[in-house]
This record gives C-alpha cells, sequence and structure tokens, in this order.
C-alpha cells in the first residue's frame, strides 16, 4: 500500500537508506530537542581520535571515544573550561549499524546531556546538525529558543548555500517563530531548490501563505526518475517531501489547494497526501472531490477517497463496504458501489452529521 511506495523512493536515496531503520533527514524537533539538553552550543570540533571498525557478534558499546568541542556560541546551560568533552562513538560494526562519529573540524550544532562528568548527545539521529558559522545577536534576557531563533536567520546569509538551507530547515522545524520576515524574504531567491525549503519551512510553521506558490510548482515541476541520485537530484526529492508536507496540513482555507493536489493528473503521491489532509480535516465540502476521486487509478487512493466519504456520513458498521484487499480487486466495482450509496444515504446521513456537530 501507500508505506511501500514511499519506502520504494526512500530506498533510491543514498542519505535515507541506512541499513537500519532511521528517521526521515531533516524532521528533527527542536523545542524537543531543546527541552531534552541541558547544554546547547554550535561550534567546532577541534579533537577527536579517529574511530576504528571491528567485527564482532556482538552488540558493541556506545559513547567509547571524547571529542572536545570548542563553542562559538551556547544557546542554553553553561561549561567550565574551554573545550567541552562530548562522547561519541569510536568502536564501529564492520558490518554496519546505528552510530554516532565525530571528525576534527566538524562544525555542529549540540543538543547535550551530562554522562560521568563529560556529554552526550539527547538524540542519536539529531542530537548534533550541521549549522552555519555565522553568528547572531544576543539580547540581553532573551530565552533560548529565540536566541536560536537570531542565530539561525544570521546562518541565512552564510556563503555556503547548504549552510543557508541547514538554516532555513532548521528554522521550520522550531515550530514557532517570533518573525517569519526573513524566511519570507528568500521567496525572491532565483535558486529553486532553496525556494523549495523556504516553503517547506514556512509550511511546517503553518504559514500556508505560499500555498499558490508550491501549487504552482506541483504543476510545472515533472515527475522523478524511478531512481534519485543525490546531490543531483534533490530537487526531486525535496518535491517528495513538499508532498509529505501536504499531508500534515489541518487548515480547513488551505481546502481549494487540497482538492486540487487530489485531483492532480501528476504523481500519485501528492493525490495521496492531499486525501490524507482532507480526511482529518473532515469538510463535507470536500464531497465532491471524493467523489471524483473515486476514480483514481491509484487503487490506495481511491480507497481512501471511499473512507473519507465513509467518514463524512458518521461511519458506523455499512454491509457493503469492502477490506482494502477487495477493493483492490475490484476497485471501479466498489466505486460504483460507494457512489450509489453516497447518492441514496450517504449524502443525508453527512448533512446530519454536520448539523449535529454544529
Amino acid at each position: 500500500m501507500k508505506a511501500r511506495c514511499i519506502l520504494a523512493l526512500l530506498l533510491c536515496v543514498p542519505h535515507y537508506a541506512p541499513a537500519y531503520p532511521a528517521p526521515p533527514r531533516g524532521t528533527e524537533n527542536i523545542p524537543q530537542l531543546m527541552s531534552d539538553a541541558t547544554l546547547v552550543c554550535k561550534g567546532e570540533v577541534v579533537d577527536a581520535p579517529e574511530p576504528v571498525s571491528v567485527i564482532s557478534s556482538e552488540p558493541l558499546a556506545r559513547n567509547t571515544a571524547t571529542a572536545r568541542l570548542h563553542p562559538d556560541r551556547c544557546f542554553k546551560g553553561s561549561y567550565a573550561g574551554q573545550t567541552i568533552p562530548v562522547r561519541f562513538d569510536g568502536i564501529l560494526p564492520a558490518a554496519g549499524g546505528p552510530h554516532f562519529v565525530l571528525h576534527k573540524g566538524d562544525y555542529l550544532l549540540f543538543f547535550l546531556k551530562p554522562q560521568d562528568r563529560q556529554y552526550i548527545i539527547v538524540d542519536q539521529w539529531f542530537g548534533a546538525l550541521p549549522a552555519s558559522r555565522e553568528v547572531g545577536a544576543q539580547p540581553s534576557g532573551a530565552d533560548c529558543m529565540y536566541l536560536l531563533e537570531l542565530d539561525l536567520k544570521a546562518g541565512l546569509n552564510d556563503s555556503n548555500p547548504e549552510r543557508v538551507r541547514d538554516s532555513i530547515r532548521m528554522l521550520g522545524n522550531m515550530k514557532h517563530l517570533r518573525s517569519t520576515a526573513e524566511l519570507k524574504a528568500l521567496l525572491d531567491t532565483p535558486d529553486l531548490l532553496e525556494k523549495t525549503y523556504v516553503w517547506q519551512a514556512l509550511l511546517r510553521l503553518k504559514d500556508y501563505s505560499v500555498m499558490p506558490a508550491v501549487s504552482e510548482f506541483f504543476e510545472s515541476h515533472q515527475q522523478p526518475p524511478t531512481e534519485l541520485l543525490l546531490p543531483r537530484d534533490e530537487l526531486y526529492l525535496m518535491q517528495f517531501e513538499l508532498e509529505m508536507e501536504i499531508m500534515t496540513i489541518r487548515d480547513p482555507a488551505t481546502l481549494p489547494y487540497l482538492h486540487r493536489f487530489a485531483l492532480s493528473p501528476g504523481g500519485y503521491r501528492l493525490r495521496d497526501a492531499a486525501l490524507q489532509a482532507m480526511r482529518q480535516i473532515g469538510s463535507p465540502k470536500s464531497a465532491p472531490t471524493y467523489l471524483a476521486a473515486l476514480d483514481d487509478s491509484n487503487a490506495d487512493n481511491a480507497f481512501s477517497a471511499m473512507q473519507g466519504l465513509l467518514t463524512l456520513a458518521g461511519g458506523g458498521p455499512i454491509p457493503w463496504v469492502p477490506t482494502w484487499k477487495q477493493f483492490d480487486e475490484a476497485p471501479r466495482f466498489y466505486a460504483a458501489q460507494c457512489r450509489d450509496w453516497w447518492n441514496a444515504e450517504g449524502k443525508q446521513a453527512a448533512a446530519r452529521a454536520t448539523a449535529t456537530s454544529k
């Protein structure tokens, strides 16, 4: 079903294809990381032993080596001395596996907690994030999240485009900003890849003023190839990530765009994302779109449209409703069955459900 389709795309992307489960890139929860950490600083790793690989049938100990971090800026907590000792995995399984490694010269934003008079990252995936060396203002009395926001906004002026994109993404992952003006100022950039990062960040901040531009992007950008090669195809990867952002929308004001996406002649993933968002919003205004989407060439999407209509009508036991497997074997038959039911009973039940909820 849908999960298989998503996985198939991710496995084509080296950054997303470890031999072990890992969360998608760029999905760090900055407020949670800040809350979990005792010490949050960014800076350069000035010393770190090289890790070694070993062949072992037993699980290897974690955090066996110590690096020294020279912080340029701290946003939460304090430390003693010129450098901060940070533990990392100095012994790696030759066959691969989850690990956290630091190298001399790395420049990262660290979310740390104490352990045995040293520090470890609070999250093995997102506890140390690539960051710009640019530093922001430090107004007196500012809380840690605002200090980080100002610092990340300074990173928008980095000469390295990759660090600019890192800053954009982390600003979006802060969940809330004092101001989005600095992000919106980047919307005039001629760099389409950078622009997709800004769209994603604003969508994550629930600023849907970019929906017209995102819609135009979906309409004009061709579907990705069956295999992606980074960094060459990162724009296609961002197209996929934007589709995933559409799935998280819960604002009824975006329904005109969701309805358009749900019937898009483009990729089935965008239609799936829109249908999933529509079902969570649960507006009766979506009924015509669900009825049209019953004919989606992708059986998953057609099944999702049927489920949307059933939800609008209040759910409950309905004898003709098929399992997914049954629907997949005869989608046109059940689409017709659903339309007949909707016209005979479902529409009236949805009207009653809407009236009751008011």
